[in-house]
């Protein structure tokens, strides 16, 4: 299967208020590269995950389209959304791109220990004219979800992450609405083993796109660790042709102490805290298409400035 061997970095930053649901995963199918888990559509009542890689996930309301309500509820409530001691403003800028160099260079700035582009399956990605923000450069990544041969299909871009807190964000548009029969993720933390092959990625936390029974698109926040997902209230609502901004703040801190902070357009979506991973190094920042079973089956998602911060010091 052809694929790069890189690794994705970025998008997620806004502010505003919560309504956050909890929803199951339905499936967690095995995939080429990590960092593409499943979703269970949308849930209107809480409850929570199982834990295995292939299971199914048991939902306390109605699940949309493609989502399967049956499986195992466990008791995984580490990382709730809620308020806290507020956060460090963003300070010095730590990278950026806004691909006005006509590729996908700024990723691979420091080599692919730091960055790179990586994709699979029956995708294609690339810097074109015009398609970004204001008429400026920007990604094309077209995936094809149910290709012949594949379970999924991805094309992302990735940095890793700085050794302190920090905000990671970006701009994406998406050019139409689908419905979610199993995922769609656009922004993610994962992690590696010291080899940095992608083989053996480890997902960790995702922003996912899913529909609704009212028909929108919204984000979800994934936790791989309890294979448990929380849905945005009305704020987390996404509209097709329209830009949207991602901006996520991490505060790493691993076995059981990592909080993650993401908002919508400077709308605060999900504070989740308390987040469990065994995972103490090669966290990476990815960002990009991909997804499987969406309908219509071809995806198109156009992403432009990204960019990490670190938090603004004393």
């Amino acid at each position: 299967m052809p694929r790069s061997r890189a690794l994705c970095v970025a998008l997620v930053l806004g502010l505003g208020g919560c309504d956050s649901q909890i929803v199951l995963g339905d499936s967690e199918a095995e995939l080429p590269l990590a960092g593409g888990p499943s979703s269970g559509g949308v849930a209107s009542a809480g409850s929570a995950g199982d834990n295995s890689s292939a299971g199914t996930g048991a939902s306390g309301g109605t699940l949309s389209s493609g989502g399967s309500s049956a499986g195992n509820a466990g008791s995984a409530q580490a990382g709730m959304a809620g308020a806290d001691a507020p956060i460090a403003p963003p300070g010095d800028e730590a990278w950026s791109t806004d691909f006005e160099v006509g590729d996908f260079s700024d990723w691979d700035e420091g080599g692919a220990f730091y960055g790179g582009e990586y994709d699979w399956g029956d995708v294609n990605g690339y810097v074109d004219i015009g398609v970004g923000r204001d008429g400026s450069n920007g990604v094309v990544a077209d995936i094809h979800s149910v290709a012949r041969g594949e379970t999924s299909g991805g094309v992302r871009m990735y940095r890793r992450i700085e050794d302190g807190p920090a905000y990671y964000a970006a701009w994406f548009r998406l050019q139409e609405a689908h419905t979610v029969a199993d995922w769609w993720s656009i922004f993610l933390f994962h992690a590696v083993d010291s080899t940095m092959d992608l083989d053996n990625d480890t997902s960790l936390w995702d922003v996912r796109v899913v529909d609704t029974p009212g028909g929108d698109m919204a984000l979800q926040f994934f936790d791989h660790d309890v294979m448990q997902g929380t849905l945005a209230g009305p704020a987390g609502i996404v509209n097709s042709r329209k830009w949207f901004e991602i901006e996520a703040y991490l505060d790493y801190r691993p076995p059981d102490d990592t909080r993650v902070v993401v908002w919508l357009n400077g709308t605060l979506l999900f504070d989740m805290k308390r987040l469990h991973t065994d995972k103490q190094a090669n966290v990476l920042w990815s960002i990009g298409n991909g997804g499987s079973e969406l309908d219509p089956e071809e995806s198109t998602l156009y992403v432009d400035d990204a960019a990490i911060h670190r938090v603004a010091k004393p």
